[in-house]
């Protein structure tokens, strides 16, 4: 058996099973292997290898460790095609005898829920909702319609700011000009 973690990037690292205990986390040492992102823990989750399975312990992580998105309390035993979420990472329990090709594609993603953040932790990046013509130009091959960048949608609200406050001010010169 062996662990195939995969980060963000698509990165892969394949870490077998030395010993029947593999411990993942972010600090410097008492970790099997370091996960150096800031949303993983010191000590953040432990692999255990027993009786021809794996299980999956959280460690009492700040963000929690989750399987297929969902998080898990104490131990977990893993199944094939069960994907482990510990911060940006995403790790699958493989055979032995399974190769990891260099492009093989990523790990199959089970439905990811954010995890909460630490304190400095970086933000997400945010998703963007599609509107069903956006959805079925993609789905066609066809370009997206394309919608106003930030930049115009500021000049546009400071338009209608500057407007108003010329309008205000034009409103309080013409009743000053009439109560006269």
């Amino acid at each position: 058996m062996k662990l195939v973690i995969e980060d963000e990037s698509g990165t892969r690292s394949v870490l077998p099973f030395a010993a029947d205990e593999i411990t993942v986390g972010r600090g410097p040492s008492g970790v099997t292997f370091r996960l150096a992102a800031r949303n993983v823990s010191r000590r953040h989750a432990r692999f255990l290898r027993a009786g021809g399975g794996v299980t999956v312990e959280d460690l009492g992580s700040l963000t929690g460790t989750r399987v297929n998105g969902d998080p898990i309390e104490g131990r977990r035993r893993l199944r094939e095609g069960d994907v482990v979420q510990i911060g940006d990472y995403d790790i699958a329990v493989s055979p032995e005898e399974a190769r990891v090709a260099p492009g093989a594609p990523p790990l199959p993603a089970g439905p990811r829920t954010p995890a909460p953040r630490s304190a400095g932790a970086r933000a997400p990046e945010p998703t963007v909702a599609l509107a069903p013509q956006e959805m079925a130009a993609l789905a066609a091959g066809r370009p997206a319609p394309r919608h106003a960048s930030g930049r115009a949608v500021r000049a546009v609200a400071l338009a209608g700011v500057g407007a108003l406050a010329l309008g205000t001010a034009l409103g309080f010169a013409v009743g000053w000009l009439l109560l006269r």
